[in-house]
């Protein structure tokens, strides 16, 4: 065989094998590239694995195994989410799904609309675009490319407010602060609060309204936090109002005042209401590993954004009129800011409520009466049905 011949064969053969590929490129089923994530269906949910959404994002992620918590980062951009938890922190700003997110096997799951929303703020070079049970990412050089329409929940007045959680301060082990003749904050909170939750059913129509604790038992501060923020969804909104009753060294001071959460507080008086309240973290159970509060990260991550933080003043301000009308025995001290623990990572408008002071003998006496327990329960009621209007006329302006 020439030369000439044995070039010609080897010519068709190599085209043939050019052909046959691009039959097998063109005919073969769509693969998922290495660049994709790989959507999971769960009870009827849709989600991303975080596993495979942190290489291919460019982000970096540490989680707290004992908290169940998580925070995801890349430059100046974070993102922080609590595993059961629908709502997730993106910058200081609030993104609510519909879903939670999940464990499941040892993996995190993000629900698909929290992993696209993360996705894109933590990286806006990025491009996403969904094929079939896959995510695809794509990068543009350092551009920021424009992705599917996807409804954005950014903290505002924009989605009305549909429950209302009632914390009954202390309980259990815990009783609180304590009076002459053994009266105890925990048992005068849970009374106050079960007369509230019954003048809201009655006063706010289609409002939910739960408790935190129905009865005498303890709860972790941070676990009430929980049980609020599990009730976060997109469109909804709620109210978080903890109940508690005060004490000093002077037998003398007395009136009640509502709080909301600030690292700042109004004065020295503040500050020492704050860590009498706080006081129940000795009382946490510490065998499960690190304390919640010591978890430095996650609480700067969780900073209260500043749009709740004006939501909460307004709510502790309607809270403290709406009781200034209906207690006329003792005075109102007014609306101020403290830490309290049990108010931090509340991702809605919050309040702590001082009712009394236990250690004033003639309020201690009034707070033992149901007439003026009922009549602090009507006040503050009222003080949440003003606040709900107002807010709710803000929804309809935007």
């Amino acid at each position: 065989m020439s030369g000439h011949t044995r070039g010609i064969i080897v010519k068709k053969k190599t085209r043939i094998v050019q052909l046959v590929a691009l039959f097998i490129c063109i005919a073969a089923p769509a693969l998922p590239s290495s660049e994709s994530i790989t959507i999971i269906r769960v009870d009827g949910g849709e989600y991303l694995p975080l596993d495979e959404m942190l290489p291919r994002c460019g982000i970096e992620h540490s989680f707290d195994m004992v908290a169940q918590k998580g925070k995801l980062y890349r430059k100046n951009h974070y993102a922080v989410y609590g595993v059961g938890l629908p709502i997730v922190l993106i910058d200081g700003s609030l993104y609510k799904s519909s879903a939670a997110v999940r464990r499941q096997g040892g993996r995190v799951l993000l629900p698909l609309d929290t992993g696209q929303e993360v996705a894109r703020s933590l990286n806006p070079e990025l491009g996403l675009a969904r094929r079939g049970d896959a995510l695809v990412v794509e990068r543009r050089g350092g551009e920021t490319v424009p992705d599917q329409k996807i409804e954005k929940r950014r903290p505002g007045p924009r989605d009305r407010i549909s429950f209302i959680v009632i914390d009954a301060g202390h309980g259990g082990k815990d009783p609180g602060a304590v009076g002459k003749g053994g009266l105890r904050e925990k048992d005068i909170t849970l009374r106050v609060a079960r007369l509230l939750e019954k003048r809201i059913r009655t006063r706010l129509a289609g409002v939910r309204v739960y408790m935190t604790r129905g009865d005498d038992r303890f709860i972790e501060l941070s676990a009430r936090t929980v049980i609020a923020n599990r009730l976060l969804k997109k469109n909804e909104n709620g109210i978080f109002l903890s109940i508690h009753v005060n004490s000093s060294l002077s037998s003398r001071i007395s009136g009640h005042e509502t709080f909301f959460l600030s690292q700042n507080p109004t004065n020295e008086e503040a500050r020492n209401t704050a860590a009498l309240e706080n006081n129940v973290v000795v009382l946490e159970d510490r065998t499960k590993g690190k304390s919640g509060h010591d978890d430095v990260d996650y609480i700067e991550a969780m900073m209260i954004t500043t749009q709740i933080q004006k939501e909460s003043s307004a709510l502790a301000a309607s809270v403290q009129e709406g009781m200034a009308k209906k207690n006329r025995v003792f005075s109102s001290r007014g609306v101020k800011k403290a830490d309290f623990y049990v108010l931090r990572g509340v991702l809605m408008p919050a309040a702590l409520v001082e009712i009394g002071y236990i250690s004033n003998a003639k309020e201690a006496g009034y707070l033992k009466k149901d007439s003026h327990r009922e009549a602090v329960a009507e006040g503050i009621s009222q003080g949440v049905e003003l606040f709900i209007k107002n807010y709710n006329s803000l929804i309809r302006v935007n």
